[in-house]
């Protein structure tokens, strides 16, 4: 080694790593979660119209710079549909356990989650629904991906817990499409297109109602399948097929 020289830090896989280039990717990691931390304060504040202009003082920065941390808006649209996605999926994760859970309990909690969710945060989910910006068109599909990945994943779950029973996982997953679409509209309407329109329902009675839509998909699922899942009981107790229920 040539003196004065050090010797750059590895990886885990062992390929060399440039000191200076992680901590600019750090910081640039970093500066683009604040961002869009500002954009989720600046939409909860101002509705779905917000303009990047006033996500930009929120951050306490100017246009040009959000321009070096995302390609563009829709750049910075799909990290925010990203960031509502993991929100929601640290929120259900822990009040869930679907090796002990009924369904019903799996689909209650999920549900309750996702409304809190909405609930503190209509302009986001607004905004993330009805595409504000010129460029959302192609991103408001990506970042409504975002949130169906939520379904899938909870299909995936549904589908491993009874993977010895060798059901079809295309049908879990067209369930999930099913089902995300229908969470979607039912948001949609519940909330109303501004932050002046009062919600159609209690809280505690949408919940009940998408509760019940969710396990009606589940129960068509279900159908097409060929079993019978109890709602009452864990999933690796309470399914059977139907040509063994009495």
């Amino acid at each position: 080694m040539r003196r004065g020289s050090r010797a750059r830090p590895a990886d885990e896989s062992g390929v060399k790593v440039d000191a200076r280039s992680e901590r600019w990717r750090e910081h640039r990691k970093k500066v683009r979660s604040e961002i869009v931390d500002a954009a989720y304060r600046a939409i909860d504040r101002q509705g779905p119209e917000v303009s990047l202009r006033e996500i930009a003082e929120e951050a306490g920065t100017a246009k040009p710079k959000i321009y070096r941390h995302f390609t563009d808006k829709s750049d910075l649209f799909q990290a925010i549909g990203q960031r509502m996605r993991d929100m929601l999926w640290s929120a259900i994760f822990p009040s869930i356990d679907i090796s002990t859970d009924p369904a019903h309990t799996i689909i209650r909690r999920a549900v309750e989650q996702y409304v809190r969710l909405v609930d503190e945060h209509p302009n986001v989910v607004r905004f993330l629904m009805q595409g504000r910006f010129a460029e959302q068109s192609e991103s408001t599909i990506r970042a409504v991906n975002e949130g169906r990945d939520i379904t899938l994943a909870m299909a995936d779950m549904f589908s491993n817990e009874l993977r010895e029973m060798e059901l079809d996982g295309a049908a879990f997953e067209l369930a999930a499409f099913a089902t995300f679409g229908a969470a979607a509209s039912a948001t949609d309407w519940w909330l109303g297109s501004n932050h002046e329109t009062p919600r159609r329902l209690p809280t505690e009675r949408f919940v009940d109602y998408l509760t019940t839509i969710m396990m009606g998909s589940i129960n068509g699922t279900c159908e097409v399948l060929g079993i019978r899942i109890d709602p009452d009981l864990p999933l690796h107790e309470g399914v059977t097929r139907r040509d063994k229920v009495a």
